[in-house]
C-alpha cells in the first residue's frame, strides 16, 4: 500500500515537473540498486516469504501473471532442504534513453543458494530505475535452476526483460 502511494506521488511529480526525470533516475539508481535488491530477494527466499518476494516484482508481472502467489510459492518450495549459504553477483546490465528523456536501467543478478541437496541458481533481471513508469522497477524476470541443472520455474514480465518497454 505504501509503495503504491509513493509511486503515485512520483508519477504526479513527473507529470508536474517533466525535467525531474533525470533526478529521479539518479535517486532510484542510488536507492534501488542490486546491492540493496539482492539481499532482499535472498531474505525473502530464505524466510519463504511469498508476500515479500511478490512485493519486489514489477507491475507488469503483478498484472499479467496468473496465480502469481502460487508460482512464487512453487519457486520457493522447490528448494530442497535448509539453505546453508548464499551468494550473489551482478551479471550484465541494460540501460537505454528514449525520446523525451525516458530512461530505463536494468541489471542481471545471479543468486546461488546452497542446501545439503546442492546449489540452486536464481537468474534475475532487476529493473533498478525507470523514470517514466516507476511502478515497473523491481524483478522483471526470475528463474530457478536446481542442482541437476533443470529449469524449475520462470516468472517473467510480458515485455521489457533486458530491453525497452513502455
Amino acid at each position: 500500500m505504501f509503495a503504491k502511494i509513493i509511486t503515485g506521488i512520483l508519477a504526479l511529480l513527473l507529470w508536474l515537473f517533466p525535467n525531474w526525470g533525470n533526478n529521479q533516475l539518479q535517486y532510484l539508481i542510488r536507492t534501488n540498486n542490486t546491492n540493496i535488491a539482492a539481499p532482499k530477494i535472498i531474505s525473502a527466499i530464505k524466510e519463504k516469504d511469498v508476500a515479500a518476494l511478490e512485493a519486489l516484482m514489477c507491475k507488469n508481472i503483478k498484472d499479467n501473471e496468473d496465480d502469481l502467489q502460487g508460482k512464487i510459492s512453487a519457486l520457493i518450495n522447490a528448494i530442497d532442504g535448509e539453505i546453508t549459504s548464499s551468494s550473489w553477483r551482478t551479471q550484465g546490465s541494460y540501460q537505454e534513453n528514449a525520446y523525451g528523456g525516458k530512461q530505463i536501467v536494468q541489471s542481471g543478478i545471479d543468486i546461488f543458494l546452497t542446501t545439503p541437496a546442492g546449489t540452486y541458481y536464481f537468474g534475475i533481471m532487476w529493473e533498478t530505475a525507470n523514470n517514466f513508469a516507476v511502478e515497473e522497477v523491481g524483478i522483471r524476470s526470475i528463474g530457478l535452476i536446481d542442482p541437476s541443472d533443470n529449469i524449475v520455474i520462470i516468472i517473467r514480465a510480458t515485455e521489457g526483460v533486458g530491453e525497452w518497454h513502455d
